[in-house]
């Protein structure tokens, strides 16, 4: 069913309520940024949110409030690497609850003077954590090869001939809602 049609089925407190919400919370729009909008847009945003993490839309329902864990990811010793088959992914710097989930962007493989690297953000996975210890690697190689083909080098074992990365953002997701954006760069290494 379309948003517009969605909307339509609202009661008016549902519609208040969204407007309610709208007015006192964010929402990560297509740019990259996040903004206070209308209520029919932050109920729409939400509901695509909802989707890509393969949940209920339930449009009659406002997000809740959320407690966005404190930099749950990072790049340290987690590549990317071209190695064997590689790793493109992040380290754990807490441990994280079975079914956090957060939605990833990445850029092509890009080198050090490339220009507006934030423009080649292109959306990669809702990567669903199971029990993450501290520590912990996680991967999606597959994903990003997906979207991004590979990042392997032209040299031997994956090298390339200057240094090259790849950009990341990272939005924790919880009932609908992205927390604010961390951006990560990770320059591609053969190995650690």
């Amino acid at each position: 069913m379309k948003t517009a049609s969605q909307w339509k089925t609202l009661t008016r407190a549902q519609r208040l309520a969204w407007n309610a919400w709208a007015k006192n919370n964010n929402v990560l729009l297509d740019d990259g940024n996040l903004r206070r909008v209308s209520g029919r847009k932050a109920m729409t945003m939400v509901l695509r949110n909802r989707a890509v993490a393969g949940e209920a839309a339930n449009p009659a329902t406002v997000p809740a409030a959320v407690a966005w864990l404190n930099n749950p990811l990072s790049l340290r010793d987690a590549g990317p690497f071209t190695e064997n088959e590689g790793l493109v992914g992040f380290r754990a710097e807490l441990a994280i609850a079975n079914g956090t989930k957060f939605f990833v962007w990445a850029t092509p493989p890009v080198d050090g003077t490339a220009l507006s690297p934030h423009a080649r953000l292109r959306f990669v996975t809702c990567l669903t954590l199971g029990a993450t210890a501290f520590d912990e690697l996680v991967g999606f190689n597959a994903q990003y090869l997906a979207v991004n083909g590979s990042w392997d080098g032209p040299g031997l074992e994956g090298l390339w001939p200057v240094d090259t990365f790849i950009w990341f953002r990272v939005h924790q997701y919880g009932n609908g809602q992205l927390s604010p954006g961390v951006m990560m760069k990770g320059r591609i290494q053969v190995e650690l």
